[in-house]
């Protein structure tokens, strides 16, 4: 593993130990970054570990992204059941 892969996991997987969230066993990073001079945005994808293969790491970026999905339909469903389940428009 590369340095900044090993330091991002040790970082990662402190953070999720200390609110009892369990082991860190694979990781992919997604960051947008700022260039502090011109202010041009940039993407930064770290994985650890560091040889984990590109399919495993598209794998979970798409589980994170059904993940997602998912907790917006809920709250979605949940808005609407609280507004008496009527859609905008609805007559």
């Amino acid at each position: 593993m590369s340095q900044l892969t090993d330091d991002v996991h040790q970082a990662v997987a402190g953070v999720l130990h200390a609110h009892g969230a369990g082991l860190l066993s694979r990781a992919v990073l997604v960051l947008e970054v700022v260039e502090e001079q011109s202010g041009e945005l940039g993407l930064y994808v770290e994985a650890s570990p560091a040889d984990m293969p590109m399919w495993d790491r598209a794998g979970l970026l798409r589980y994170a992204e059904l993940d997602l999905a998912g907790q917006v339909t809920a709250c979605r469903i949940d808005d609407n059941a609280a507004s008496g389940g009527e859609d905008e428009g609805d007559e």
